[in-house]
Order: C-alpha cells, then sequence, then structure tokens
C-alpha cells in the first residue's frame, strides 16, 4: 500500500520521538543512579527535582530520605522518610531505616513505635523484633524485651544480635533468688528463775 510523503514523514517523526522519550531517564531514575556511584549530594539533587514534579513518583522521597541519611542530614532523612511512608505505609524496608535513624539518634519511643508498625505488615521482620527487645531492655522492660529477643530468634535463630541482647538481659533481668531459711533457735528454759553460776 503506497503512502503518502508527508504522512510518513509524520509517522517516521511520531515514531522517532516515542523512542527518545523512551530512552529519556527521569529525574528519579538519574538520582537512583547518582546514589548507586555513592555521589549522594548529586542524587539529592536529582531527587528533589523529582519530588517537584506534578504527581511526584512516592519513590523520589524514599531516594531524598537516603540521600539525607548519608549526607549526615538526620531530621531531614526523617521528614522525607516519613512523607515516603504515608505514601506507601507497606514498605517496611523504607521502616526500618526509619527505624535504624531514630535509635541511633537516641529517641527510642518514635523507633519502638516505627518497629511494632514494622511487625503489623511484616510479621517475620526479625529485625524490627531486635530493635524492639533492645530498646525494652535498655528500658529495663524485662518481659517485653525477652519476648521480643525471643521472637527474632524463632524467625531466625542464627541472629547473633539478638543471641547478644538476650545475654545482656539475663545479666540484667535475673529472676530474685529467695535467702536461706533460718531455724528459730529454741528458748532456754529456767523454769521462770535465774540461773546461778554453775547451774548451767
Amino acid at each position: 500500500m503506497h503512502m503518502p510523503k508527508h504522512r510518513k514523514a509524520l509517522l517516521t517523526s511520531l515514531l522517532a520521538s516515542a523512542a527518545i522519550a523512551g530512552c529519556t531517564t527521569t529525574n528519579l531514575q538519574r538520582g537512583e543512579q547518582e546514589g548507586a556511584k555513592g555521589d549522594y549530594a548529586s542524587m539529592l539533587k536529582w531527587c528533589e527535582e523529582a519530588s517537584r514534579e506534578p504527581n511526584a513518583n512516592p519513590r523520589a522521597f524514599k531516594c531524598m530520605g537516603d540521600a539525607h541519611a548519608k549526607l549526615g542530614h538526620r531530621s531531614r532523612a526523617e521528614k522525607a522518610y516519613l512523607t515516603y511512608l504515608d505514601m506507601v505505609p507497606g514498605d517496611s524496608d523504607t521502616r526500618m531505616a526509619l527505624v535504624r535513624l531514630y535509635y541511633d539518634d537516641g529517641k527510642y519511643k518514635p523507633a519502638l513505635a516505627q518497629a511494632e508498625k514494622v511487625v503489623e505488615t511484616s510479621p517475620a521482620n526479625y529485625e524490627a523484633y531486635f530493635y524492639m527487645g533492645e530498646i525494652h531492655r535498655m528500658n529495663k522492660s524485662c518481659s517485653p524485651a525477652r519476648k521480643a529477643y525471643k521472637r527474632a530468634l524463632e524467625i531466625n535463630p542464627e541472629y547473633i544480635q539478638a543471641k547478644a541482647g538476650m545475654e545482656k538481659l539475663n545479666k540484667i533481668c535475673r529472676k530474685p533468688s529467695h535467702p536461706p531459711k533460718v531455724k528459730k533457735k529454741g528458748k532456754m528454759q529456767g523454769g521462770g528463775k535465774a540461773l546461778r553460776e554453775g547451774q548451767w
């Protein structure tokens, strides 16, 4: 079938544009590529660009969180991770990144809350149970700490960190030992009279 030259030229142009569009690297992809190379400043730059796009991909905020964390921007990493998790609440890997961030900064209450959310959606996440055990141990909450460590080891019996945590817990949460019973001494009986020297 013969095609007019102008239509053929138009079709060729459209196909070329589609091919170029298909090969175009997005801001998010550029950011993730820079992160893979270890250039976290460039990673942050491209991911921030991606986050400002209309209908931005939620991964742009995760990318920002990862970049900020690598660059030591702790509060900015927290904000970016929380924004992402509002959009994708079931991402347990990113939520664990937030748990570690809080824990390393000594923010144990939000770390515990986030770890509990992780096990709600990923009940086999032994790392989350480990962090729960660690936080309870530091708070001297022996029973919940033991329960969390035990659960981590049920899921992964070779998890060294949980074994070490349980050993530390056993040192501070020993069962109280009962003092030996002292036998009552019998009373000296003297018939109510004072005994003289030589009578005892």
